[in-house]
């Protein structure tokens, strides 16, 4: 809380629940549904607007396929009782989060724009995540975009330095000046973790608190520093412009926060 107030937090993008292609254990179908739902320990904090956010498999956006509008309205209402259940006060906006690609765009497009016309019924905007790979491609119907700066390398290649973000990874998006058709915010990592590799064969994310445990394991650890994030938050704004309305953490955890002064984080921050 109080990181909130001496930055001034005025917006938390908060993931509410993913939504996923599971098999039922009891008839053994594909079903989409929702996982890994979010659970309320604390109120929110009063003078602070939640946006609540969805993650949606790749799996999960094929299965919809004919069936958009259903999604829209299921996913839709179960976000918002969320938000009310929890009282997050009033939701001026709601975001999607899927990378989708070229052979999934059309279905994440009518997804989006039934989500869209039921969200502006109510007064409500649709956000959505935007990875650097999609910034070549027309958005799928929506308000407003966040630009993700992060997991921007190859995580399970092992000659990688930083798969978190690196400035090399990301110059290839934005050689030159660009613009996007939705007004973009800006999203920057201040997390890290280590990478394990058993020779140079990915085995999985870990702790940066963990250690190697046999002498052919090896863990690359990756944190951002913050001349590297402000050096992507440079090439970004030259070439897409300031952010529509601010600048974004990711994520708002003390154990990663730390790693950063008040000064640093404000800097991320400025726009």
């Amino acid at each position: 809380m109080a990181f909130i107030e001496k930055h001034n937090i005025g917006r938390i993008y908060l993931r509410m629940f993913d939504v996923a292609l599971e098999t039922n254990q009891w008839t053994r179908k594909q079903e989409i549904v929702p996982i890994a739902t979010t659970r309320f320990e604390s109120s929110i904090p009063k003078g602070v607007e939640i946006v609540p956010v969805t993650y949606i498999t790749l799996e999960a956006l094929r299965a919809m396929s004919g069936q958009e509008r259903e999604y829209a309205e299921l996913i839709t209402d179960r976000l918002l009782a969320m938000c009310s259940h929890n009282e997050c006060g009033n939701i001026r906006e709601v975001q999607f989060d899927c990378d989708w690609t070229a052979t999934t765009k059309g279905i994440y497009s009518s997804l989006c724009q039934h989500t869209n016309n039921l969200l502006s019924d109510k007064g409500i905007d649709l956000s959505i995540t935007v990875r650097l790979h999609q910034l070549g491609e027309n958005p799928p119907p929506a308000d407003k975009g966040v630009l993700m700066l992060y997991n921007t390398g190859a995580l399970k290649e092992f000659r990688t330095k930083n798969s978190i973000l690196d400035l090399n990874d990301v110059k290839p998006y934005l050689m030159n000046k660009r613009t996007y058709s939705i007004p973009l915010d800006y999203s920057y990592p201040i997390f890290g973790w280590g990478v394990k590799f058993h020779g140079e064969n990915f085995i999985s994310i870990v702790s940066e608190r963990d250690s190697v445990k046999s002498e052919k394991e090896v863990i690359r650890y990756e944190r951002p520093t913050y001349p590297q994030i402000e050096s992507v938050k440079r090439l970004v704004e030259k070439n897409l412009g300031k952010p529509a309305d601010g600048n974004i953490l990711y994520h708002l955890e003390s154990e990663h926060i730390k790693h950063y002064s008040d000064e640093e984080i404000a800097q991320i921050l400025a726009h």
